[in-house]
């Protein structure tokens, strides 16, 4: 395995995104979704990046100076020269940077994402094949249901509470993985968020007692 796996929290934080086709709108939307603050530097703009809100546009062409700041930068230009130019200047400046489809100008890959609610499962192929990427994405897009994601936002209310209880960590463990499991998911996908929340706080509430 090349590359090593991690999840970036980028709210409020400055990106860069290098281009203004297509592709480049397809990761500034991504970034925007994620709360970035995501700087577009390109001579012109497709249509989509042009009337998208949220974002800082820099009609030119790109300069050394443009990365400055940035935590994350993408390159998405047609142009190997500039491309070039954009991974070099963010090496330099020990900046993360990924040029698309060039795995070899790229310090970290971009994997296909599933997600619904607060749940996120990536697919990488380590620059390989993006397109077997996107297949096995696809793929997971119809095996994941909705349910998961309920899942998970019950998951996110209920740990909190978990964690603060009386219980020994190992207890706290226990219980939390129990509420993971299938027995929760059944009831969640026969019954419904409201009884499946009730099932998690009653097993909360018999362990506090046992």
């Amino acid at each position: 395995m090349r590359y090593f796996p991690i999840n970036l929290d980028v709210r409020g934080r400055k990106v860069v995104v290098v281009g203004g086709g297509g592709v480049a709108r397809r990761k500034v939307a991504s970034l925007v979704r994620c709360g970035a603050e995501v700087t577009v530097v390109s001579p012109g703009f497709c249509r989509a990046l042009s009337r998208m809100k949220g974002i800082r546009r820099v009609r030119r062409r790109y300069r050394k100076g443009d990365t400055k700041g940035a935590c994350l930068v993408v390159s998405a230009t047609d142009s190997d020269q500039v491309n070039r130019r954009v991974h070099r200047h963010a090496v330099d400046a020990g900046i993360p940077v990924n040029v698309v489809d060039r795995p070899e100008l790229c310090t970290f890959t971009i994997p296909a994402v599933v997600g619904k609610g607060d749940l996120v499962v990536t697919v990488s192929t380590g620059g390989a094949s993006p397109a077997l990427s996107r297949r096995v994405r696809e793929k997971m897009e119809e095996d994941i249901g909705r349910t998961f994601a309920d899942h998970a936002a019950l998951m996110k209310a209920i740990r909190p509470k978990v964690l603060s209880s009386p219980l020994s960590a190992r207890r706290r463990k226990d219980i939390l993985t129990r509420m993971a499991g299938e027995e929760v998911h059944g009831v969640l996908e026969r019954r419904g968020t409201r009884a499946a929340r009730r099932m998690m706080e009653s097993m909360l509430e018999e362990a506090l007692q046992g």
